[in-house]
């Protein structure tokens, strides 16, 4: 054979050898990177998916999924296997739970962020004039369909220097199977005897005005959020990171203030949080109740936790497992930071973090 012939072929060889070297590789990149997938509330989704981004950056093996479809969607799909963790507003139910343990045999629930239901509004003749006051009761009137117009006195009454127009009160409400929902109507029941007598609480309820035809349904708090944006004298209610360029209203709180969602008064109002036993059922604990009556002067009282629920490590293989630990361990440590807590947001007390490290150490050590 030529010498140039043979060095052809050679140079082919190498060629080959090289390619099939990086392939290889890249097949044994594929095979260690750990998928965790999770879907649930939108409540959480903007910090999640900030938690997710930095968490994957300084851990390229591992890469996190995370679907907003509401509480209900995910916890449905945590319970039929699809997905290894749930986001979920509100805790499992009793019935939800014992499937969880039936299936699983460990479940923890875990709360591991905190944020406010903000009642936003859009009323264009009051844009830019000040916040919107109002009562739990007031409220609870409202989308009982026994006040129905910006201007009924006892709105105005809350509202002396805003310019409330004779418009009607049009409500855009989860259509979701939705823990905001629940909160949100949880606290509707606190505050309102007949709320809670004709309508009560739920994931999903029979709203009132929808029933009038003055009220409509979007899913997810992003859909809630566009569609009050683009719906005049609409009234809605999204977690508060989902409130700009919307009015937001000032809630009364237990000691008669007038207190607007931010992080501080979320984290005020959450101080009177009991304590939550991750590895049981927490469904029958008032600890909305707790929050929502603080009396504290600059609680704002629709704050809550939401939680995120895992199973125990004999459902994960070790890599999972291992890699959901890890990232459990992120979110109670550097993810509670002030420059990992997105804008609407606010970190959990010092005993939920070490209860999400003490999840994280049984994962890790089962997994």
């Amino acid at each position: 054979m030529p010498l140039t012939s043979r060095g052809a072929a050679l140079t082919v060889l190498l060629v080959g050898l090289a390619l099939a070297a990086v392939l290889w590789i890249g097949s044994q990149q594929a095979q260690r990177e750990v998928l965790l997938k999770g879907s649930g509330a939108t409540f959480p989704m903007p910090q999640i998916q900030a938690w997710a981004y930095r968490f994957t950056s300084k851990h390229p093996g591992i890469k996190i999924e995370y679907a907003g479809v509401g509480s209900g969607q995910g916890i449905s799909d945590f319970l039929n296997g699809i997905v290894d963790f749930a986001g979920s507003d509100v805790p499992l139910n009793d019935q939800q739970y014992s499937a969880a343990r039936s299936r699983f045999g460990e479940v923890y629930q875990l709360p591991y962020i905190l944020g406010g239901v903000a009642v936003v509004y859009n009323v264009p003749e009051i844009k830019g004039a000040g916040n919107l006051r109002l009562t739990g009761e007031v409220l609870a009137d409202i989308l009982l369909g026994k006040i129905a117009y910006w201007d009924d006195p006892r709105i105005r009454e809350l509202n002396p220097g805003l310019n409330l127009p004779h418009k009607e009160i049009v409500l855009v409400y989860r259509s979701d199977a939705s823990g905001t929902n629940e909160v949100f109507t949880k606290y509707l029941s606190y505050v309102s005897p007949e709320w809670r007598k004709t309508v009560g609480a739920g994931k999903t309820v029979q709203w009132p005005l929808a029933g009038l035809g003055r009220a409509v349904g979007a899913k997810g708090n992003p859909g809630v959020a566009q569609a009050v944006n683009s719906t005049p004298y609409a009234l809605g209610y999204v977690e508060l990171a989902y409130t700009k360029g919307l009015g937001v209203a000032a809630i009364r709180n237990k000691s008669g203030n007038f207190v607007l969602p931010t992080p501080r008064s979320v984290t005020i109002a959450a101080s009177a949080l009991p304590a939550l036993d991750p590895s049981s059922s927490i469904a029958g604990v008032n600890y909305l109740e707790a929050i929502f009556g603080n009396p504290d002067p600059d609680a704002y009282p629709i704050s809550t936790p939401t939680f995120l629920v895992v199973k125990g490590p004999k459902n994960y293989d070790p890599p999972k497992a291992k890699a959901l630990a890890l990232f459990l361990k992120y979110i109670a440590t550097e993810g509670q930071s002030p420059e990992s807590i997105v804008e609407g947001y606010a970190p959990v007390p010092q005993q939920l973090r070490e209860a999400i490290l003490r999840v994280a150490a049984i994962l890790e050590a089962g997994g």
